[in-house]
C-alpha cells in the first residue's frame, strides 16, 4: 500500500513538473514576444529562435506520444473535443505550403508565413495543455493579466519617463493623425493595434467585475473586488491615449455584446464599473494629452496614484450601488411595477456611462479627429486597390505578403501603405477566397463554441473586440495578436471545451467503440504526420535564424581585402541555408564581380519575382557588362515601384549606363536603341509625375533633376551622338 502511495506520489510529481514547464514555456514565450515588438517582424532572430524551439519541442512531444502509444497499444492521445481550435492554424499553414508549389509572388515571405502558422498551431497545443487540468483557468487568467497588464504598465511608464521605450509614443504635428500631437503605441509601437489589445483587456476586467457581488469589495473579503478591478482604469487610460477610432468602435461593439450576454445584476454591475473606469481615466487622459504625453514626472505620477485610488473607491461604490439598485428593482418587480424596475436597471448606468464617455471624448480635440474622414478616405483607396489585386487571383491568392510586394504596382496614388489595414483582406490576397473562408469558419466556429459555453458573457466580448478591429487594421500581422486570440479561445471554452467540445468527445468515443483498431491507426498516422510537419517547420526556422546570424557576422566584420573575402564566404554560407532571402542576395552581390553578382541576383529573381530591389540590382549588374538583357529588369523595377522617384531615376541611370557600355563596345545601333528605350522610360516618369500633381502625394513623388539630366544624355544617345565625358554623368540619386 505504501509502495502504491509512493508510486502515485511520484507520478503526481512528474506530472506537476511537466505542467509547470509547459505553463512556464507558454507564458514566458508570450511575455518575451510582447517585450520584443509583438512578433511583427517574422524575419528576425528574436522571432525565429523561439519559433524554432517551439516547433522542434512540439515535434519531440508528438514523437513521445507515438512511442507511448506503441508501448501501451493505445491511440496517440490527441485532443478530441478541441480539434477545431487546433486544426485552424495547421490548415492555414498547409495552404501556405501549397503556395510554395505554385510559384508565389514571394517565396521567402510564403516560407515565413507557413512557419508562422505552424508555430501558432504548436502554441495552441501548448496552451491547451497548460489550460487543462488542475488550476488551468486560474493560470490562464493570471497569465492574461500579466501580459496585458505588462503592456499597459510599460506604455504608461514610457509616458511618465520611467522607461526608455523607443517607438512607444507616436509624435506628429499632423492633427489628423494625432489630435494631441502624440499617441500611445506601447511596446507594439503602433497605437491602433495597441488600442485594440487594451480594449480587449478592459472588457475582460469589466466582465470579471460584473460577476463579483458587493461583498467582494469589503474587508472581510480582503478587498478581492478592488484587487480584481485595479487594472481596469489603467487599461481605459491606455486605450484613450491611443486615439484609435477603430479601437474605440470595436470596444463599443464588444461592450454592447457584453451588455446583451449578461443578465440581471451582472448587467447592472457591468455598466456601473464601466462608468467608474472611464470617469477616472478621462481626466487623466485629458491631462496627459495636454502635455503631449510628456508630463512632469512627479506631479504626473501623483495624479495617476490619486486617480487609481479614486478608481478603487468608485469600483467599490459601483458594486454596492448595483446591489442596492438590484434589490430595489427586485422589490418593484414583486409589487408588479416591472417596467419601472427595468427602467431603473437601464437608465442609471446608461446615464453614468454616457457622462463618462462624453468626458472621455472631450480632451485635446479628439472629437474633431473622430469625425474627420481623411484617413478613412485613404483607407478606402487602399481597399479599392486591394480588391483590384484580389480579382487577379480570387480563389488561390498569390502567397505570403502579396500586398507588401504588389501594392506599388496597383496604387491609385502615391500613398504609404506596406500593410493593407485589414487582416481579413490581407489573408484573402495571400490565400484567396478559400483561405479567407477557412479563417472565417475557424473563427466563427470558435465564437459559437464560446457563446454556448457556461459563461458566454465572460470572455466573448473581449474576443469579439480583437476579431472586429482586425477587419480595419493590420493586427493580424502581429504574432502576439494571434496568441492573445488563442489564449481567449482556450480560456473561454473552459476545461470542458464547451458544448461542441463535449459532443465531439462523445462522437470520438463512439467511433472508438465501433472500430477501435482503425481509430488507433488513424491517430498514430495523424500524430506522425504532425510530428514530421513540425520538425520540418522547426528546422526551416532554425536555418532562417542561422542565416540571419551569419549575415550579421558578415556585415560587422572589419574593413579590408581579407575581411571582404571572409564576409563574402559568410554570406555564401548564409545563402545556402536560406536561398530565397532577397536582402541576403543583395548584400552578397555587392561583394562580387559583375558577372558573379548577376548570376546571384538572377537566381534570386526566381524566388522573388516582384522585388524591385533585386530587379534594379540585376539590371545594373548586367549593364556594367554591356549586356542588353539589362533593359528587362530595369524596366521591371520601374513597374514594380512606379511611385518611387529613387527607383525611377535609378532605372534611367541603369539604362544610360547600358547605352554607354554598348557605345564603348562599338555596338552603335544597340546603344541608340537602348537610349531610345531610356527616353520612353523618362516620358513615362514625366507623365506620372505630372498626373501626381493633382493627387495627395504622401511619398513625395516628383520628377528629379538627376532624371532630367539623364534624359538629356539619353536624347543625345538616341540621336547617335557619343556619350559625355565621365565627369559630366550624373550620380545615382540617394
Amino acid at each position: 500500500m505504501a509502495g502504491q502511495e509512493r508510486r502515485a506520489t511520484g507520478r503526481f510529481n512528474i506530472k506537476s513538473r511537466s505542467d509547470v514547464m509547459i505553463r512556464g514555456a507558454v507564458l514566458g514565450t508570450v511575455a518575451f514576444l510582447a517585450l520584443t515588438g509583438g512578433m511583427f517582424h517574422r524575419a528576425s532572430l528574436l522571432t525565429l529562435v523561439p519559433v524554432s524551439l517551439w516547433l522542434l519541442t512540439a515535434a519531440a512531444a508528438m514523437v513521445a506520444l507515438l512511442r507511448k502509444s506503441w508501448r501501451r497499444g493505445g491511440d496517440a492521445a490527441l485532443p478530441g473535443g478541441d480539434w477545431p481550435l487546433i486544426a485552424g492554424p495547421f490548415i492555414i499553414a498547409s495552404f501556405y505550403g501549397i503556395q510554395l508549389l505554385i510559384s508565389p509572388v514571394s517565396y521567402q515571405s510564403t516560407v515565413l508565413a507557413s512557419i508562422h502558422w505552424l508555430f501558432l498551431g504548436a502554441f495552441s497545443l501548448g496552451l491547451l495543455a497548460a489550460g487543462r487540468g488542475r488550476g488551468g483557468p486560474a493560470y490562464l487568467e493570471r497569465g492574461w493579466l500579466l501580459v496585458t497588464g505588462g503592456l499597459a504598465v510599460t506604455a504608461l511608464a514610457a509616458v511618465y519617463g520611467l522607461l526608455p521605450a523607443p517607438g512607444a509614443i507616436l509624435r506628429t504635428a499632423d492633427r489628423e493623425v494625432a489630435a494631441a500631437g502624440a499617441r500611445l503605441g506601447g511596446l507594439l509601437q503602433y497605437p491602433n493595434t495597441f488600442g485594440a489589445v487594451m480594449a480587449a483587456a478592459l472588457l475582460e476586467r469589466l466582465t470579471a467585475l460584473a460577476r463579483m457581488p458587493g461583498a467582494a469589495f469589503t474587508r472581510p473579503a480582503r478587498w478581492r473586488g478592488c484587487e480584481a478591478g485595479a487594472l481596469a482604469p489603467v487599461f481605459a487610460l491606455a486605450l484613450l491615449l491611443t486615439e484609435s477610432r477603430g479601437a474605440f468602435a470595436a470596444a463599443a461593439a464588444g461592450w454592447a455584446a457584453g451588455w446583451l450576454l449578461l443578465r440581471g445584476r451582472e448587467r447592472l454591475r457591468y455598466a456601473l464599473h464601466s462608468a467608474a473606469a472611464l470617469a477616472v481615466a478621462a481626466p487623466l487622459a485629458r491631462q496627459l494629452a495636454a502635455a503631449q504625453l510628456a508630463p512632469p514626472a512627479l506631479p504626473g505620477l501623483l495624479a495617476l496614484a490619486a486617480g487609481l485610488a479614486a478608481a478603487s473607491a468608485l469600483s467599490a461604490l459601483a458594486a454596492r450601488s448595483a446591489e442596492r439598485l438590484g434589490a430595489r428593482g427586485d422589490r418593484r418587480r414583486g409589487s408588479g411595477a416591472l417596467a419601472a424596475g427595468a427602467v431603473l436597471h437601464a437608465a442609471v448606468p446608461a446615464a453614468m456611462l454616457a457622462a463618462a464617455l462624453g468626458a472621455a471624448l472631450a480632451f485635446a480635440g479628439l472629437r474633431e479627429r473622430l469625425y474627420s474622414g481623411a484617413t478613412w478616405l485613404a483607407r478606402g483607396e487602399m481597399y479599392a486597390d486591394a480588391l483590384r489585386l484580389l480579382r487577379e487571383s480570387p480563389w488561390l491568392g498569390r502567397g505570403g505578403d502579396t500586398w507588401r510586394w504588389l501594392h506599388r504596382t496597383v496604387q491609385s496614388r502615391p500613398y504609404v501603405g506596406n500593410e493593407v489595414h485589414s487582416g481579413y483582406l490581407d489573408l484573402a490576397l495571400d490565400l484567396g477566397g478559400i483561405g479567407l473562408l477557412t479563417l472565417l469558419v475557424w473563427l466563427g466556429f470558435t465564437v459559437v463554441r464560446m457563446r454556448r459555453s457556461r459563461m458566454p458573457g465572460r470572455l466573448l466580448p473581449a474576443f469579439l473586440v480583437l476579431l472586429l478591429h482586425s477587419a480595419v487594421d493590420f493586427d493580424m500581422s502581429y504574432g502576439l495578436y494571434w496568441m492573445l486570440v488563442l489564449w481567449l479561445a482556450v480560456w473561454g471554452l473552459g476545461p470542458s471545451g464547451g458544448s461542441f467540445g463535449r459532443r465531439a468527445g462523445k462522437t470520438r468515443r463512439l467511433v472508438d467503440r465501433m472500430n477501435g483498431k482503425r481509430r488507433v491507426r488513424l491517430d498514430r498516422l495523424l500524430a506522425g504526420g504532425l510530428a514530421a510537419v513540425l520538425l520540418t517547420g522547426g528546422l526551416s526556422a532554425f536555418r532562417q535564424a542561422e542565416s540571419l546570424r551569419l549575415q550579421r557576422l558578415a556585415e560587422v566584420g572589419p574593413p579590408g581585402v581579407l575581411a571582404a573575402a571572409e564576409s563574402a564566404r559568410l554570406l555564401e554560407r548564409a545563402l545556402a541555408l536560406a536561398p530565397a532571402r532577397p536582402e541576403l542576395r543583395l548584400a552578397l552581390a555587392e561583394r562580387l564581380e559583375a558577372e558573379a553578382a548577376a548570376e546571384v541576383l538572377r537566381r534570386g529573381m526566381a524566388y522573388e519575382r516582384s522585388h524591385p530591389g533585386l530587379a534594379l540590382a540585376l539590371g545594373f549588374a548586367l549593364a556594367r557588362q554591356g549586356d542588353a538583357a539589362a533593359l528587362g529588369p530595369l524596366r521591371r523595377a520601374a513597374e514594380l515601384d512606379r511611385y518611387s522617384r529613387a527607383v525611377q531615376t535609378a532605372a534611367l541611370e541603369g539604362i544610360s549606363l547600358l547605352a554607354d557600355r554598348l557605345h564603348s563596345a562599338g555596338k552603335l545601333p544597340q546603344a541608340a536603341s537602348t537610349a531610345s528605350a531610356g527616353m520612353e522610360a523618362f516620358r513615362r516618369f514625366h507623365r506620372l509625375a505630372e498626373q501626381t500633381r493633382q493627387l495627395r502625394n504622401d511619398r513625395g513623388f516628383r520628377l528629379t533633376p538627376e532624371a532630367v539630366a539623364l534624359a538629356r544624355k539619353l536624347r543625345a544617345g538616341a540621336a547617335g551622338l557619343p556619350p559625355p565625358r565621365p565627369g559630366e554623368a550624373s550620380s545615382r540619386p540617394r
